[in-house]
């Protein structure tokens, strides 16, 4: 299972975003390496940092994917611009490849009215621009992904009409936490991530791509955290994989999500099980991860991880879905091939 945070990803030169109840949200992916600062000086370690980023709307909240070479082990920092003045650089995670110490988030940390929460920098006022620092030359890191999301200052402006959606649902690999004894209420995640690289493996034709399921949850690990739900762990993973790039997004609406079913793109998606499930609230720790397959009218289908093998392909109300994955401002894996371009957003999000 995992908690509720709220990010949204910004691309480096993007437009804004749609901004409605769910907030504002932009997606950017940074590859521009020319835009990155050596310096020396850092404890005695060589860091690269970027450009300043600004997202045009401010922002309250701030989450960093990256995509690491298979081998490369770096530090991640972000430092965020609030009014006039730089705070200070957050170390806001270790990435290994392998387990252990020198993989882990720094969630807990607090200072000046900011906050990390995991791998969410939460701010109590609003903040203008972001620069990242990494301790790998970035050439080894060949996406990174900056995500803001700002609350909608309007506030909500009423439940949306729920539409109708034909889009024929992808054969994306069926897998099941509860086929492991050691993630049977603890790997969604990581069960979904792996549902996504066994689609890719298929599709490219590439079966190097594909991980188990208790390979993924071994490489997504993080013992700060204390398990396998760190959404940019499991992106890193999966992008660290050959041929893909991925990062941690938040979408405009259900438009975006049918939009890249519709390109051959499944989508893994943070929501609300009990809300999923046809209840009117949700219930404590009932986060979950399931993958958007396709959508049959006022349905949603999906690769639901948290059931017996036999029942993993569902298929839910739209309404209740859109609810259920409100409950996450619209948090997304997005996982696809590094030679293609993502389809146009309907809801202008990327």
């Amino acid at each position: 299972m995992k908690r509720f945070r709220i990010p949204a990803v910004l691309m480096a030169s993007a437009l804004l975003g749609a901004i409605d109840a769910a907030g504002a949200q932009r997606l950017v992916r940074i590859r521009d390496l020319a835009g990155f600062v050596r310096d020396d000086a850092s404890a005695g370690v060589a860091t690269w940092t970027s450009i300043e980023i600004s997202p045009g709307p401010v922002f309250r909240e701030l989450v960093v994917s990256w995509n690491p070479r298979p081998t490369v082990s770096c530090r991640v920092e972000v430092q965020v611009r609030t009014g006039s003045d730089w705070g200070r650089w957050w170390r806001v995670a270790d990435w290994s490849p392998e387990p252990g110490p020198g993989r882990s988030s720094l969630g807990g940390q607090k200072a000046d009215g900011q906050h990390l929460d995991t791998d969410t920098l939460v701010l109590d006022r609003e903040a203008t621009a972001a620069r990242v620092r990494v301790s790998a030359p970035p050439s080894d890191l060949p996406l990174l992904a900056l995500s803001f999301w700002s609350p909608d200052p309007a506030g909500p402006v009423g439940e949306e009409p729920v539409r109708s959606f034909q889009v024929p649902a992808l054969e994306v690999p069926r897998r099941s936490q509860a086929d492991f004894p050691d993630g049977v209420t603890r790997w969604c995640s990581p069960t979904s991530t792996s549902m996504l690289l066994g689609h890719w493996a298929g599709v490219l034709g590439r079966p190097e791509i594909d991980a188990p399921v208790p390979v993924v949850a071994a490489g997504v690990d993080d013992p700060a955290w204390g398990g396998t739900g760190n959404w940019v762990f499991n992106t890193a993973f999966a992008g660290s994989r050959p041929g893909l790039q991925a990062c941690v997004a938040r979408l405009g609406g259900v438009d975006d999500l049918a939009a890249l079913n519709s390109a051959g793109i499944p989508v893994a998606v943070s929501v609300s099980y009990a809300l999923l499930k046809g209840a009117d609230r949700i219930a404590p720790g009932d986060g979950h991860l399931v993958v958007v397959c396709g959508f049959a009218g006022d349905k949603v289908v999906i690769n639901d991880p948290g059931v017996r093998m036999s029942r993993v392909r569902r298929e839910f109300p739209l309404a209740d879905f859109r609810r259920a994955w409100d409950a996450s401002h619209r948090t997304a894996y997005l996982v696809w091939p590094s030679d293609r371009a993502l389809p146009p957003s309907p809801t202008g999000t990327w």
